[in-house]
């Protein structure tokens, strides 16, 4: 019964925290479409979007290898780990190059600064979703948590002081590269008592692990 009830109270710590952060980023969003000029708002959109679904899809289906498969010895999270890294820091390389090609084609200039910013991304977040998916394997709810809302209440904290310099859609940019490498240092703050990678990588291997549906 005490194992229940303390799932139930993990479930709805989770859900309040979800609720919460959804909250803060609807709240930036109104705050930022109320600044920005009539031109960017299209581009406000477009920033919301991309950093909507690159957060839906940031663990690259790496999170579910190493949550099913407890049986990973240090070696294989390793290899993960630098995959992800290295998958990361593809999409980077083509978001980055892409930025000016999707910028001369819709006549926006300020869209190729934008992509470049948000391209960044790619590079912070795989450092810490190995991190976060060895938390939830831990069943480290609380920790998760934390790190979520603390996450992004500093991310707001940084919107808001660049739209009190400067209003602009690259606020929200700033802000989510701020959230993102928060997230991104106490994830591994908290999982490194889990693991810590070695410099080993094979690309044989590292198939082998990602073909695993647990």
């Amino acid at each position: 019964m005490a194992i229940k009830e303390k799932n139930i109270a993990r479930i709805n710590g989770s859900l309040l925290s979800s609720i919460k952060i959804i909250g803060i980023g609807v709240l930036q969003l109104t705050l930022l479409a109320q600044l920005v000029q009539a031109n960017e708002i299209n581009l406000l959109a477009i920033t919301i979007i991309t950093l909507l679904v690159i957060d839906a899809l940031s663990d690259f289906g790496f999170n579910n290898i190493i949550i099913r498969n407890t049986e990973l010895n240090n070696a294989d999270h390793s290899i993960l780990y630098w995959g992800n890294v290295l998958t990361g820091a593809l999409l980077f390389s083509l978001l980055f190059i892409s930025g000016d090609i999707a910028s001369r084609s819709v006549s926006q200039p300020q869209l190729a600064m934008m992509l470049e910013m948000i391209s960044v991304v790619f590079i912070i977040i795989p450092q810490g979703q190995h991190y976060r998916a060895i938390l939830q394997r831990e069943k480290q709810v609380s920790r998760i948590a934390i790190v979520e809302m603390t996450s992004v209440l500093m991310g707001l904290g940084v919107t808001l002081f660049t739209v009190w310099l400067t209003p602009s859609v690259l606020c929200a940019i700033w802000g989510y590269l701020a959230m993102a490498s928060i997230r991104m240092l106490m994830f591994c703050y908290y999982g490194r008592a889990w693991f810590q990678p070695a410099f080993r990588f094979s690309f044989t291997r590292f198939a082998q692990l990602r073909a695993r549906k647990g």
